[in-house]
């Protein structure tokens, strides 16, 4: 009797955590376990030792690029690969956006290789220096066929509000998708109560929206920090 009188209790129990909304407070983490993500782990490196030459105080870091040896130093305004330089200031910037210095002690690479329907692709992200909500931004380079030998590979710096190499993603037709993140607010737009994340790709030299984007909720309004997945009407 105990047993048939215990079941009813149990099954509303499991059914309401089952649908409870998943809390986030990496957006890392939530990043990567959106579907069509290409970067994972970067390149491993020790980001308490920095160098120093005549070009100034970098980080530097060796991976490997479709097999071959890719060394990259990151300097406060450019990037080297292999000893070709890659300055910021030149990079194709989202609209809106302002490239800004990089802290080298705060760099991550991330590097794909090559596919049938891709060339290999380097991502770096990094903290640069700022008041207010300087937190909330990361620096994020895309480098589109890094070892290029014929033409110029395509560099690109994506938006930077609460994003992520993790945040870039293949579409079903095998191109890169970028999030451009704007706040959501309450009905009297006062308070920033969640995060519109709106997907672009880079086509024919420009910025093209996609259809795709989704909405995330914040706990408490302001702090961005921890949230979850916003249903769909």
């Amino acid at each position: 009797m105990k047993f048939i009188t215990f079941v009813p209790v149990l099954i509303p129990v499991l059914a309401g955590t089952a649908q409870a909304a998943e809390v986030y407070d990496d957006y890392d983490a939530f990043y990567a376990s959106r579907p069509g993500a290409i970067f994972y782990q970067p390149i491993e490196t020790d980001h308490h030792t920095l160098y120093s030459d005549r070009k100034g105080i970098h980080a530097t870091i060796t991976g490997s690029i479709n097999g071959k040896t890719a060394r990259i130093s990151v300097f406060s305004n450019h990037m080297t690969i292999n000893g070709k330089s890659f300055s910021y200031s030149r990079a194709i910037t989202f609209p809106d956006e302002h490239a800004s210095p990089i802290d080298p002690g705060s760099v991550v690479v991330f590097v794909t290789s090559r596919t049938r329907a891709r060339p290999s692709v380097l991502c770096l992200e990094g903290d640069s220096n700022g008041s207010g909500e300087a937190d909330r931004h990361k620096q994020i380079y895309l480098l589109i066929d890094p070892l290029a030998h014929q033409g110029k590979p395509s560099f690109l710096h994506l938006p930077s509000l609460l994003s992520s190499c993790r945040a870039i993603r293949k579409t079903k037709n095998t191109r890169l998708a970028f999030p451009k993140n704007s706040y959501l607010f309450n009905s009297a737009e006062v308070s920033r109560v969640g995060l519109l994340i709106s997907y672009y790709t880079f086509t024919n030299q420009r910025f093209v929206p996609t259809s795709d984007a989704i909405r995330l909720r914040f706990a408490q309004p302001e702090i961005p920090f921890e949230f979850s997945l916003k249903a769909e009407k």
